[in-house]
């Protein structure tokens, strides 16, 4: 499980690096987002960070903001997929990473049920 996180704080830190990006409009043009899409990239900045630092030095909060922000953004891009686009291939990011967690952190409840 340790590795695992380590994985995903690099995964979380690459998205920190591309919203940043995006606030310089050298990705996103962040200068001509409406202020909801502003919002929300700035939510994944702050959001990215902590989980990031969070799950790289193995605290509990890294944990519950990786759930926190993955389930945010599976809800944000399947509900409101006509405001934020088909952005399918993050909704799998996200259950696969969110499963992948889940099966390491309970895997002997999983186990034991066979």
């Amino acid at each position: 499980m340790r590795y695992y996180l380590k994985i995903l704080s690099f995964l979380y830190c690459t998205g920190v690096m591309l919203h940043i990006l995006d606030l310089f409009d050298l990705r996103l043009k962040f200068s001509e987002m409406s202020i909801v899409w502003k919002m929300w990239i700035i939510y994944l900045i702050a959001g990215d960070m902590v989980v990031s630092i969070g799950l790289y030095r193995q605290k509990i909060y890294g944990e519950i903001a990786f759930l926190m922000i993955g389930i945010s953004q599976i809800l944000a891009y399947s509900i409101f997929e006509s405001y934020f686009g088909n952005q399918n291939t993050l909704v799998v990011f996200h259950l696969i990473t969110i499963l992948i967690y889940l099966f390491f952190k309970y895997k002997k409840s999983f186990l034991r049920s066979e």
